[in-house]
Protein backbone atom coordinates (compact mmCIF):
# COMPACT_ATOMS: atom_id res chain seq x y z
CA UNK A 1 0.00 0.00 0.00
CA UNK A 2 1.08 3.34 -1.25
CA UNK A 3 0.97 6.30 1.41
CA UNK A 4 -2.49 8.62 0.66
CA UNK A 5 -3.87 5.42 -0.36
CA UNK A 6 -6.73 3.96 1.46
CA UNK A 7 -8.36 0.60 1.73
CA UNK A 8 -12.02 -0.13 2.11
CA UNK A 9 -12.39 -3.19 4.75
CA UNK A 10 -15.03 -4.95 4.61
CA UNK A 11 -14.80 -7.31 7.73
CA UNK A 12 -12.92 -5.53 10.71
CA UNK A 13 -12.40 -9.00 12.77
CA UNK A 14 -10.35 -10.60 9.76
CA UNK A 15 -8.67 -7.60 8.43
CA UNK A 16 -10.31 -8.19 4.72
CA UNK A 17 -10.57 -5.68 2.00
CA UNK A 18 -13.62 -5.41 0.33
CA UNK A 19 -11.54 -6.05 -3.14
CA UNK A 20 -10.07 -9.06 -1.32
CA UNK A 21 -13.45 -10.41 -0.56
CA UNK A 22 -14.82 -9.18 -4.06
CA UNK A 23 -11.40 -11.19 -5.67
CA UNK A 24 -12.98 -14.64 -4.47
CA UNK A 25 -16.78 -14.10 -5.67
CA UNK A 26 -15.39 -13.02 -9.13
CA UNK A 27 -13.01 -15.89 -9.71
CA UNK A 28 -16.06 -18.03 -8.55
CA UNK A 29 -14.13 -19.16 -5.06
CA UNK A 30 -17.19 -18.43 -3.08
CA UNK A 31 -20.88 -18.52 -3.76
CA UNK A 32 -22.15 -17.82 -0.37
CA UNK A 33 -21.51 -16.01 2.93
CA UNK A 34 -20.15 -19.25 4.68
CA UNK A 35 -17.73 -19.78 1.07
CA UNK A 36 -16.55 -16.41 2.05
CA UNK A 37 -15.42 -17.15 5.04
CA UNK A 38 -13.60 -20.48 4.65
CA UNK A 39 -11.73 -18.77 1.11
CA UNK A 40 -10.53 -15.77 3.58
CA UNK A 41 -12.14 -15.71 6.76
CA UNK A 42 -14.24 -12.83 5.90
CA UNK A 43 -17.91 -12.91 7.87
CA UNK A 44 -16.47 -15.49 10.49
CA UNK A 45 -16.26 -13.05 13.02
CA UNK A 46 -19.09 -11.39 14.83
CA UNK A 47 -21.31 -10.96 11.78
CA UNK A 48 -21.81 -7.34 11.10
CA UNK A 49 -20.28 -7.54 8.01
CA UNK A 50 -22.61 -9.84 6.65
CA UNK A 51 -24.74 -7.51 4.82
CA UNK A 52 -22.18 -6.17 3.02
CA UNK A 53 -20.99 -8.99 2.18
CA UNK A 54 -23.93 -10.51 0.64
CA UNK A 55 -24.41 -7.05 -1.37
CA UNK A 56 -21.13 -8.19 -2.94
CA UNK A 57 -22.22 -11.38 -3.78
CA UNK A 58 -24.96 -10.14 -5.74
CA UNK A 59 -23.10 -7.74 -7.47
CA UNK A 60 -20.03 -9.27 -8.24
CA UNK A 61 -21.40 -13.53 -8.68
CA UNK A 62 -20.33 -14.71 -11.89
CA UNK A 63 -23.18 -17.08 -11.67
CA UNK A 64 -25.72 -14.80 -10.19
CA UNK A 65 -25.73 -16.76 -6.93
CA UNK A 66 -27.71 -15.69 -3.98
CA UNK A 67 -26.18 -14.61 -0.57
CA UNK A 68 -26.88 -17.34 1.88
CA UNK A 69 -25.88 -18.12 4.67
CA UNK A 70 -26.09 -21.26 7.02
CA UNK A 71 -24.03 -19.86 9.96
CA UNK A 72 -26.06 -18.00 12.88
CA UNK A 73 -25.91 -14.14 13.20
Amino acid sequence: MTLGSSVMYVCICAAVSQAEARECIVHGEARSIEDIVNRCGAGGGCGSCHDRLADLLSKHSPTGAHATSAMSR
